[in-house]
């Protein structure tokens, strides 16, 4: 009986590290998003509204790659956050896979700044390296709700494949959204207005399995 509570505890406290680090990736990439994000310096002898004004235009690109990638972090962590009211243990498949989940998170920062500083229309190779980025969270957050998902892991409790089965749509919505936005960059300029969808699409998403599966998206959604 002590052996069993031992183990509980080691099993709870080993869970708890995997969760609090995993915050702090979180935590650590959103605050370097903000920091890419500088006041701009004038060097005039009478500094203008105009000027000002201008050199603030030029920063509306960094803003807007600010709130997207924002946005996706967001959506990530509130994902992960689900993963964690399910997981009763952890072993080194969830372990690793939960690390390499971690990796573009903490290099979207990076990706962002990079697609914000030189993006254009004749320039595509920073957004190939920002929809990578996008494309491996996603594809590790998918593969961690399939992990804890599979029962012969024994890893979760209380988990109906209904509700795998919608983190694992939500967690592929954005790269899907981003592929969309790198392709049709090669044909139209407007098409950095697609990812704009990541407002809506998971919404449409948790409408529809709401409307499918009532009862037990009322018990998640508690």
């Amino acid at each position: 009986m002590k052996k069993d509570l031992n183990e509980e505890h080691k099993e709870e406290f080993q869970l708890e590290r995997v969760a609090f680090f995993s915050d702090a990736v979180f935590a650590i990439a959103i605050t370097l998003l903000n920091i890419e994000i500088r006041v701009p310096e004038i060097h005039a002898h009478k500094i203008t509204d105009k000027e000002i004004l201008n050199e603030f235009v030029k920063l509306i690109p960094k803003f807007i790659g600010f709130i997207v990638s924002f946005m996706v972090i967001a959506l990530y962590w509130l994902s992960h956050h689900r993963i964690f009211r399910y997981v009763t243990s952890v072993n080194q498949k969830l372990i690793w896979s939960n690390l390499l989940f971690l990796l573009p998170i903490i290099v979207m920062p990076f990706s962002t700044a990079f697609l914000s500083e030189y993006y254009s229309s004749s320039v595509k190779f920073p957004l190939i390296i920002y929809t990578l980025t996008i494309c491996l969270s996603g594809f590790f957050n998918f593969r961690i709700w399939k992990i804890i998902g599979n029962k012969k892991n024994n890893l979760s409790s209380n988990l109906d494949k209904v509700i795998v089965n919608y983190n694992c749509t939500r967690a592929l919505t954005v790269p899907i959204l981003f592929i969309m936005t790198l392709l049709l960059s090669f044909l139209t300029n407007w098409a950095f207005i697609l990812p704009i969808l990541i407002l809506f699409v998971p919404k449409i998403i948790t409408r529809y399995y709401t409307k499918k599966y009532p009862e037990i998206m009322e018990k998640y959604n508690k």
